[in-house]
């Protein structure tokens, strides 16, 4: 079969085999990624849709963070504290790495003061990050539940691997909501300019439309059975060509013809012999006894 399949023209099939494979694989990694992808936006749509809530009506300071709470817009009322702001490291945004901006949010939603960190944007330089002011300022934005803590360090100051409530309810002698704000709307504007923001993340379970991941399993099965095609014909061009080499010597003379014995019906007249000629035409033949013709 090797000996087939490195002929010219089984080469040539081969290769349009590779380039169908190739295409049928990569529509069919298409189609699940763009399941994946609608079912992404269907989640941020739905998050969306959520109604802005107070945040006290949400959380408390030191209180669990809701399990529903992920990706909850809220809204709240205070002012920045400018001494407790610190970056965080290693962050994307739209393909570039910098820092997250976080600066706590000291408000009286729940009834006591407490500390509720906020993400107010991204810079790819920390001297861009800038440090508002202590004036009031009114919030919106979306839940997140707190980061877990990253290993490493030590860290320079106004650096923190994450946004670990656990490490900052150390170091802040306040009490602190658990989970933290990525900033959405901000009135009055403190923040400048040169601080982007950053897109709320959608939470919520994966998932996947599955209209589309059925279409990304047929291109698979199309490319797999496009590879069993291709090996059965080669397969039977295999057996067809060592079939033909075996019977080569069995057919007979080398111009071909066969003489055959009047055995089989299509070998044609029979040859000469006794054996081969016709009953009417064989001599009578006597035996001696009366009534038999002489």
């Amino acid at each position: 079969m090797i000996r087939t399949a490195l002929r010219p023209p089984w080469l040539a099939l081969l290769a349009l085999l590779v380039a169908v494979v190739w295409a049928f694989v990569q529509l069919g990694t298409w189609q699940i990624g763009v399941s994946s992808n609608e079912a992404a936006r269907e989640r941020a749509v739905e998050q969306a849709a959520r109604p802005t809530e107070p945040l006290g009506e949400v959380t408390a300071p030191h209180r669990t963070f809701p399990d529903d709470a992920a990706g909850l817009s809220v809204g709240a009322e205070g002012r920045y504290v400018p001494e407790h702001q610190f970056l965080v490291p290693d962050r994307l945004l739209e393909g570039d790495r910098g820092y997250w901006v976080v600066t706590p949010l000291r408000t009286s939603a729940s009834g006591e003061p407490a500390l509720l960190p906020v993400v107010r944007g991204f810079v790819t330089d920390p001297s861009a990050a800038d440090r508002p002011p202590e004036s009031p300022v009114r919030l919106t934005g979306t839940l997140a539940p707190s980061e877990s803590p990253v290993e490493g360090g030590p860290w320079p100051p106004g650096i923190r691997a994450s946004i670990d409530s656990a490490d900052l309810v150390n170091d802040w002698d306040e009490p602190l909501f658990t989970g933290f704000l990525f900033l959405v709307e901000e009135d009055p504007a403190l923040t400048s300019a040169g601080v982007d923001r950053i897109p709320p993340p959608v939470f919520g379970e994966s998932g996947i439309v599955w209209r589309n991941f059925g279409y990304g399993l047929q291109w698979f099965v199309f490319a797999a059975f496009a590879v069993y095609m291709y090996l059965r014909f080669l397969r039977d061009a295999a057996r067809g060509n060592d079939t033909g080499t075996a019977r080569g010597p069995d057919r007979g003379p080398q111009d071909g013809t066969d003489p055959g014995d009047g055995t089989d019906p299509d070998d044609g007249p029979p040859g000469p012999g006794a054996a081969g000629i016709p009953a009417a035409r064989r001599p009578l033949t006597t035996t001696g006894s009366r009534g038999d013709h002489r």
